[in-house]
């Protein structure tokens, strides 16, 4: 078989071979342009049969699914690799994406988390979507060096579950020499898939009603942990060295709960590119159930492990040591997860999940470890960037609500991000009317309220945003009412909105974050109004909750950018 050359990234920013990797990330998208300051790839979405579920090592090919069958998986793919290529860039680079159409429906690609002109933005109403057959030319410049990725903003529940994502990076080589941050760098694309019983990706919704009610409102849940598009890969890794993980979370629904046994993480950077101040993450343990002391459980301590929600990513440094392999696990954790049952009445009932935050660890991957060790360990350096506080005098408010309706005989439930008169509004309900409005160069603090029992997350399309805090309100339990101020100054796109304190009706968490809605280094292009980008330059900036599910079935809106 042929083995795709892994490269990690040497000190000055150029792309080197490191001889103990073959095979651990995506491709990298090929330059086509010479000049040093522009990156120009071609990007094809269309259909291919891959051994998805291929397991095993670096030379194993054996394509055996669970059942130990041989076969294929149709995806949808980009360059006809899932994920798709990794495009890196530096920042101050213009990028120029030539995207060509071949799925038997139409799409687009969104730049998750950069801040790119509005009609560069992909989403579902800041451009017509690209036909059957139809090209699109992205072009933008690379502002903030971070880890991105790329999806369809289409059907995305359907779509980025069947392939359409992948990494975008931006770095920024004299800072990283500067921080003497490792130059072993590697990216690694977390998912999850759902493969029926015929060995192919499953429906988007069930329909037997009840489990329709449980995708709709737990979200879209894989029988297989993915890596890079590989179940469960072994790779070798390194030891007595640091090296630098780029962590992306494709899923649409999985929160991923990182985890490597006896190794301390040390978080450097999220979203928007670094953090200030590295942040330890140390692994998680294994404790008593408190219900059933018989078996075990993940701690559920936030401050164990690294949690990235559908969307987000992190950037992580560590050093590998011992002379046995090293499992990277997923652990489960408390979201608020639904149970569903058959009411009397014949109805469907909705109550709390008994195993919310109860499964049991799987293995993402297996480092295999070769080289000599080393008694040291790789600490960052405690200060890595200072980032300027957004100055709130004066910033109105932008409030979005989530929530959802029961669910109806089928098991469909509708969701909303905004209310009117009482009324929940699903996304194909809310007009240019009921959409905020903000000028170029307004500082706003947008106010998630969440309705529900459940845990959601917050992406906003073309800007960053700074979290402020989370209020818990809650009207029958005095002890339910408190503030937690953001852990730290980060900038972000995704965050995790957590759910409510009590009853239905009676309480609510509301987290403020703050975003200015500037234009810096695009020019003016960020003016959009409306959900129709033929009657505008371009449809206004999207926000929602990125679990899937939510968001395709009412839970966005869109704030208008116009001009001062």
């Amino acid at each position: 078989m042929a083995i795709a050359l892994v490269v990690s990234w040497d000190g000055a920013g150029a792309l080197a071979d490191d001889g103990d990797w073959r095979g651990i990330g995506p491709r990298l998208a090929r330059d086509i342009n010479r000049d040093p300051d522009v990156v120009e790839v071609n990007l094809t979405a269309d259909v291919r049969a891959i051994n998805l579920l291929r397991r095993g090592g670096d030379d194993d090919d054996s394509g055996d699914d669970d059942n130990g069958r041989r076969g294929k998986v149709t995806m949808w793919t980009y360059n006809g690799q899932v994920p798709g290529p990794t495009i890196v860039g530096k920042v101050g680079d213009t990028l120029i994406v030539n995207f060509v159409n071949r799925l038997p429906r139409p799409t687009t690609v969104h730049w998750h988390g950069l801040e790119v002109p509005a009609v560069m933005d992909g989403s579902n109403i800041s451009q017509a979507p690209v036909p059957p057959g139809g090209e699109f030319r992205y072009e933008f410049k690379l502002k903030d060096a971070a880890t991105y990725w790329f999806h369809s903003h289409i059907e995305t529940n359907e779509q980025v579950e069947m392939g359409l994502h992948g990494a975008l990076v931006v770095r920024d080589p004299a800072t990283d020499v500067a921080l003497r941050l490792p130059e072993r760098e590697h990216v690694l694309v977390l998912d999850d898939i759902l493969i029926d019983d015929r060995g192919q990706v499953a429906e988007p919704f069930p329909e037997d009603p009840l489990d329709n009610a449980r995708t709709h409102l737990n979200g879209r849940f894989g029988n297989h942990l993915l890596v890079n598009g590989r179940v469960s890969p072994t790779h070798n890794l390194r030891r007595g060295v640091p090296h630098r993980l780029r962590l992306v979370n494709v899923s649409n629904s999985r929160f991923m709960r990182v985890s490597i046994p006896g190794h301390t993480l040390y978080r450097i950077g999220g979203d928007g590119g670094l953090l200030e101040s590295p942040v330890a993450v140390p692994p998680i343990e294994m404790i008593p159930d408190p219900a059933d002391p018989s078996r075990e459980i993940s701690n559920p301590d936030p401050a164990q492990g690294l949690v990235l929600t559908p969307g987000e990513r992190a950037d992580v440094v560590f050093t590998p040591h011992g002379r046995h392999r090293l499992r990277v696990e997923w652990h489960d954790q408390p979201r608020g997860s639904h149970a569903i049952f058959r009411q009397p009445d014949g109805g469907i009932g909705i109550g709390n999940d008994p195993e919310d935050g109860k499964a049991p660890p799987q293995t993402l991957m297996t480092f295999r470890l070769t080289g000599r060790d080393s008694e040291r360990s790789y600490i960052p350096p405690p200060f890595l960037r200072d980032i300027d506080r957004i100055d709130l005098a004066g910033a109105e408010k932008i409030v979005l609500e989530f929530g959802h309706a029961p669910p109806d005989a089928n098991g469909k439930v509708v969701f909303f991000a905004q209310r009117k008169n009482g009324m929940g509004l699903p996304f194909w309900m809310v007009t240019a009317e009921d959409a905020p409005e903000v000028t170029v160069g307004e500082t706003r603090i947008i106010e998630v309220h969440n309705l529900t029992r459940g845990d959601h997350n917050f992406h906003l399309h073309g800007f960053f945003v700074q979290p402020i805090e989370t209020q818990f309100v809650d009207l029958d339990t005095p002890g339910n009412n408190f503030v937690v101020p953001a852990e730290r100054l980060e900038v972000k796109d995704t965050i995790r909105i957590p759910r409510r304190p009590g009853a239905g009706m009676r309480s609510r968490t509301i987290t403020r974050l703050a975003v200015v809605f500037d234009d810096s280094g695009r020019g003016g292009d960020v003016v959009a109004f409306g959900k129709d980008p033929s009657k505008a330059p371009s449809g206004g900036w999207v926000m929602h909750c990125h679990i899937l599910e939510h968001a395709d079935n009412g839970m966005m809106s869109f704030v208008q950018v116009l001009d001062p």
